[in-house]
This record gives structure tokens, sequence and C-alpha cells, in this order.
């Protein structure tokens, strides 16, 4: 006769004390995986995912059997009682009138159980207590997903859909290109940020992207806080974060982008991270001859803080004539945004 199976049972939960081990070791794949990716390299020494694993347990007993903790989401897939796997989730605010947005993160499942619908349930899950958070508000889920990572497919079948790029390029590669005709912002420049603020909420809404503001009326009072703004970054050093201008022969500006630079922390292998986004272009003129000088004003600041490499983000898609300028300064695409509402 026939031994009789029972079917697995997987049900999405919070962490339970003492699986912090479980937890990390799932981290540990998904670093591995990414760094296989051509992404940023994780520690491989076991006595960073002990510790990973001690702060997990110590985030458990805070959390008291709660998904939620303030702004942060944590999800676990159970498989007949074993962690098979996690998601992380980051609730915020992109905007003043924008959709809350819960940003999806280190979304893994265990290689062995994959097929079983732990992945889907995992971000049906973040996406009901995002709802919770948002009090039934409307809510996005945004995740980053890198270009060479298969789960592109598995996202667009659980509906999301792209809505933003990001390339990158190294830094030493692009940091002496010339003087070009970038710097960074002054006060004076409040009215142009302003204006090209504005292109730069139409081309993200045009694209989907509705984590954002519509764009906002063009008044003194918008116009006076960039300026202050501004005025807290003057004096002409290569400060983080920052805002750069690019201008054209008669010094008129005509793109910009920020810059900032932030420390990746274990399990990540100790780096410092770069970030030049927020890229907006002139739409009457083309983008390659002011997104060069950008891309090489942010590459000099990244080396001037130690960091090897520089994520162009917040790109137009494929083919449009910001992402192409992007690629011409030498990068490579990196990553995209997807979203879908919870």
């Amino acid at each position: 006769m026939a031994a009789l199976t029972r079917p697995a049972q997987l049900v999405i939960r919070a962490a339970f004390p003492g699986e912090g081990a479980a937890v990390a070791a799932l981290w540990r794949e998904l670093w591995d995986a990414h760094e296989a990716w051509g992404g940023y390299p994780g520690s491989r020494d076991p006595r960073v995912y002990a510790q990973l694993a001690h702060r997990l347990d110590d985030d458990v007993r805070v959390r008291g059997g709660h998904p939620i903790l303030g702004r942060h989401v944590h999800l676990v897939a159970d498989l007949d009682g074993t962690p098979c796997g996690q998601v992380e989730g980051w609730f915020d605010r992109q905007g003043v009138e924008s959709p809350y947005t819960c940003e999806v993160r280190s979304l893994i499942v265990n290689e062995r159980v994959r097929g079983l619908g732990a992945g889907r349930a995992l971000l049906e899950a973040l996406g009901g207590a995002a709802r919770s958070l948002s009090r039934e508000a409307p809510c996005i889920l945004a995740a980053e997903v890198l270009e060479p990572n298969p789960a592109h497919a598995f996202y667009t079948r659980v509906g999301y859909t792209p809505v933003a790029w990001c390339a990158r390029v190294d830094a030493p590669s692009r940091a002496s290109a010339g003087p070009g005709r970038a710097r960074l912002a002054v006060p004076q420049d409040a009215l142009a940020l302003a204006r090209l603020e504005s292109t730069l909420a139409t081309r993200r809404r045009e694209a989907g992207d509705t984590r954002f503001d519509r764009p906002r009326a063009i008044d003194a009072t918008l116009i006076g806080a960039i300026a202050a703004h501004l005025a807290t970054h003057a004096g002409g050093s290569l400060r983080d974060p920052a805002n750069l201008v690019a201008v054209d022969a008669a010094g008129v500006v005509r793109a910009t982008a920020s810059f900032t630079v932030h420390p990746l922390e274990p399990p990540f292998v100790p780096m410092r991270r770069a970030l030049l986004g927020r890229f907006s272009v002139d739409p009457a003129l083309p983008a390659q001859p002011f997104v060069a000088p950008l891309v090489a004003l942010g590459c000099r600041m990244a080396m001037a803080q130690g960091a090897p490499h520089v994520e162009l983000t917040d790109l137009s898609a494929p083919g449009t004539d910001l992402h192409s300028a992007a690629l011409s300064t030498g990068a490579r695409p990196w990553s995209r945004v997807v979203t879908r509402m919870a």
C-alpha cells in the first residue's frame, strides 16, 4: 500500500524567536546571488552572519510577534514550520500629495522550494501590511531589480511594470573626463531648477511612475525654497548631498542632477555607494552634451569620497534620449524599478 503524503503547508507570518540563523542564511543566499549578477559583494565571514542572526532575534523580541515595527515590515514564508523565504518592506512617502510607497527589499525564496508560490504570497502579504499602514489610502509597492536577475519574469507575472531605469559607471573611468560644463548649483539657479523639476515630474508621470508629486506651479514660494536649500551648499566644495547643474556655452542652466553617497553595511562588504539621480534636461535640447559633464562631475565627487562606482538612477526607458545619453558615458545597464498598487 502506497504511503500517504501530506501536502506542504505554506504560511506567511512574522519571524519567531530563535529563527535569526535561518533568516540570516536566506540573506546569505540573496547576497551571493546579487554578487553573481554583478551586484555589490556580500561578506563571506561566518561571524558577520552570526551577528546578523543575533540582531534578527533581538528584532523579533521587540516586535512581539508582529510583522510591522514603525515603518518597517518583515515577513517570512514558513513551509511546514521552517522559514523558506522572506521579504522586507519600508513604508514611506516620496512627496506631499503622492501615494504612499512600500519599498520591497531583500525578497528571497530558497532555491529548493521555488515554484510553490512563496514569492507571490510574500508580496501579497507585504501589500496587505502596506495597506494597513496607509489605512487603505493608495499605496504603491516598488522593487528595484538588477538587470541580470531572472526574477524579472516573476515580477511581470504578479503585476509589476517598470517605471524607471538605472545604469552604473566605474567612477575612475569618468573622473578625469575633462572639465566639462557642470558645477554645483548655487541659489541663483533656483528658477532654472524649478523649471527642470517640473520637467522631471512630468517625465515620471508619463512613464507611469506615480510615486512622486505632480508638477508644481512655479511661484515665488517654490523658488525661494529651492534657493534657501542651495544656499546651504554654497562655497564651491564637493559636498554631499548636492545639486549639480550643467550649463551651455552661454552659462545658461540646461540640466540638473542630484548626488549622494552612503555606506553599505554588513552583510555587504563595507564600501561606499554613490548615486547620481533626478536627471532632468531641457526637453528642447539633446541630452548627451549635458548628461556627460554631470556624470563626470558625479564621478569626481564619488572618487573624493571613496566610492568606486556611480549609479545613474531615475533614468527614462531604454532607447530614449536620456537613457542613451547615460550609456554614452560608458555606464552599463544596472537595474530597473518596477511598481504595482498594493
